[in-house]
């Protein structure tokens, strides 16, 4: 019985160390989203502690970005499609009441809010409103909800010009905030690029 019983007790060891150690799932996640491999990043979160924001943000992200660019089969886009949901809804009931967690999450959505079970764009609008009422000193999530309540450049064409110039020029430590984050800082980095130049273009033709 001893062989077994310290078989056993192996198998319990290496679960253990299979489950992340701290700020090893960002070298995962990082290594999940260079490889574009969504099943990976399932299986990342699904093996985390459960407290990491970031990392529910990240995959719920690179899900989004599956479903709505990639390529696959009607059963890899159901699957990816409700586990994106599930993680979602997870990740509300633990971080809503979060400014950061509430800033990106409101960016993602806007990008395909159906995929969240949402109707209209309206949850994501709060979920910005929420997060620069909870920061007012916070550019960044001041330009996350002008920016997204009406994309169009000729729309609050002054305040998002003030506000992607103070983020692009002035308050750049945001800028290397948001690279830290993966492929949804990069995102938002470039929504924020683009706001910009789009913004310039039209400045520049007045």
């Amino acid at each position: 019985m001893q062989p077994n019983t310290n078989k056993h007790m192996a198998t319990i060891l290496l679960h253990d160390h299979q489950r992340l150690l701290p700020m090893k799932w960002r070298d995962e996640i990082m290594d999940v989203e260079q490889k574009n491999d969504w099943r990976a990043a399932i299986e990342l979160l699904e093996r985390a502690d459960g407290n990491r924001q970031e990392l529910y943000l990240r995959v719920i992200f690179l899900l989004l970005d599956f479903v709505v660019e990639g390529q696959y089969t009607r059963e890899e886009h159901d699957y990816a499609a409700k586990k994106l949901k599930d993680f979602f809804a997870e990740s509300q009931a633990k971080f809503s009441h979060d400014a950061e967690y509430l800033f990106f999450a409101g960016i993602i959505i806007y990008i395909g809010e159906w995929y969240f079970g949402m109707d209209s764009v309206e949850p994501a609008t709060s979920m910005l409103e929420k997060a620069m009422t909870a920061e007012p000193n916070n550019t960044l999530y001041e330009w996350g909800y002008y920016s997204r309540i009406d994309q169009r450049p000729e729309q609050n064409t002054d305040l998002k010009l003030r506000l992607s110039e103070n983020l692009l020029f002035k308050e750049t430590s945001k800028l290397d905030w948001l690279r830290n984050k993966g492929l949804l800082g990069k995102y938002v980095l470039g929504t924020l690029e683009g706001t910009y130049e789009d913004i310039k273009a039209i400045k520049s033709s007045q």
